[in-house]
C-alpha cells in the first residue's frame, strides 16, 4: 500500500493556495500501521475494508480536519474520491445529537438505551447510526437529483456496515483543488444572487421529500462551476417522523439568510421560510 511520504505526491496540488492543500504527510501517516515484517495497513477497519475491496487505492492528503471528522482526499477506481472519517466519539466530544435522533427506529431496544446513555456501547452504536444515516441520504439525495456528493458505498446495508466510521463520496472538485464552501468566498451580486437562489431551491427540494436539513447555511454549501452543492447530511431529519423538524426548518432559513450577508445579500428568514414552503408545495 503506498501512503503520502513524497512531496513529488503532491505536484497536481502545488498552484493551489496553501489553505486548499491536503495537509501533509504527518495526518495522513498517523492513518497507517506497520507490522514486523513492514507491511503496512490502515489503522481504521472502515478504512482497511474499503481499500482491501477497491473502493480506493491511495490516501493523498488530509483536506479537512474538524472537531467531528476529518476529510481525506483518495484516489479511486475512476477518479478522485473523499473520505470522511468520523473521530472515535469515546475520544472526542460529539454533537448532542438527540434532537435528530428523535424519530429514528433503532430495533434493538438494548442498543437505544445504551444510545440514550451514552454508555461506550451506545456511543459505538451512536457513531453507526450516525454514519448510516449520512449515507442513506446521501443515496436519497442522489436518487432525486439533488445536488449533492455521490456516496461510493451502498446503499445495501451490508456494505455500509462494512465501511464503519468511514463515508465514502464523490470528490467536489479538481486535481487543483477542492470546491470551496460559500462561506469562504465573496461572490460578485449576480453570482451571490444565483447562489442564493439555488440555496433557497435546495432548501425546498428537501422539504418536498419530508427533510430538512438541519444545520444549513453556506458553511455546508460548496460553490463550484456556478453551482451549489449541499454536504454534511448525517443530522438530516423527517419532517413526519421528527417533532422538532418544523423549529429546525425555521433554524436553517435564518442560518442561510445569515450567513448570506456577507455576500451583499439582505433578506428576512420569515418571507425566506414562507417562499421555501410555497416551493416545497408545503
Amino acid at each position: 500500500m503506498k501512503h503520502y511520504d513524497d512531496d513529488a505526491a503532491d505536484e497536481s496540488f502545488a498552484r493551489r493556495r496553501d489553505r486548499r492543500k491536503p495537509q501533509g504527510k504527518r495526518s495522513v501517516a498517523a492513518l497507517y500501521r506497520t507490522d514486523p515484517a513492514g507491511n503496512k495497513s490502515f489503522n481504521d477497519p472502515g478504512l482497511q475494508a474499503l481499500y482491501e475491496r477497491g473502493y480506493f487505492s491511495d490516501i493523498l492528503g488530509e483536506l479537512q480536519s474538524g472537531k467531528e471528522a476529518n476529510v481525506y482526499l483518495a484516489q479511486g477506481p475512476s477518479g478522485l474520491l473523499a473520505a470522511k472519517v468520523y473521530r472515535d466519539l469515546v475520544v472526542r466530544s460529539f454533537r448532542n445529537d438527540q434532537v435528530y435522533r428523535e424519530g429514528r427506529f433503532i430495533g434493538d431496544a438494548r442498543i437505544k438505551k445504551a444510545v440514550t446513555q451514552r454508555t461506550r456501547a451506545g456511543l459505538a452504536a451512536q457513531q453507526r447510526l450516525w454514519v448510516q444515516t449520512e449515507y442513506r441520504q446521501l443515496w436519497e439525495l442522489h436518487r432525486a437529483g439533488i445536488p449533492a456528493p455521490e456516496p461510493m458505498v451502498g446503499p445495501g446495508a451490508d456494505d455500509i456496515a462494512q465501511a464503519g466510521r468511514v463515508v465514502l463520496m464523490a470528490f467536489i472538485g479538481d486535481e487543483n483543488g477542492p470546491a470551496p464552501r460559500l462561506s469562504d468566498l465573496r461572490l460578485d451580486g449576480a453570482a451571490a444572487s444565483d447562489a442564493f437562489a439555488q440555496s433557497l431551491s435546495i432548501l425546498a427540494r428537501l422539504l418536498r421529500l419530508d427533510k430538512v436539513h438541519g444545520d444549513y447555511s453556506s458553511y455546508n454549501l460548496l460553490w463550484w462551476q456556478g453551482r451549489v452543492v449541499v454536504i454534511d447530511l448525517p443530522q438530516m431529519v423527517s419532517v413526519q417522523e421528527n417533532q422538532q423538524a418544523q423549529a429546525l426548518l425555521e433554524r436553517d432559513v435564518r442560518s442561510l439568510c445569515l450567513s448570506f450577508r456577507k455576500q451583499g445579500i439582505t433578506t428576512e428568514p420569515a418571507a425566506v421560510l414562507a417562499e421555501v414552503r410555497r416551493l416545497a408545495g408545503h
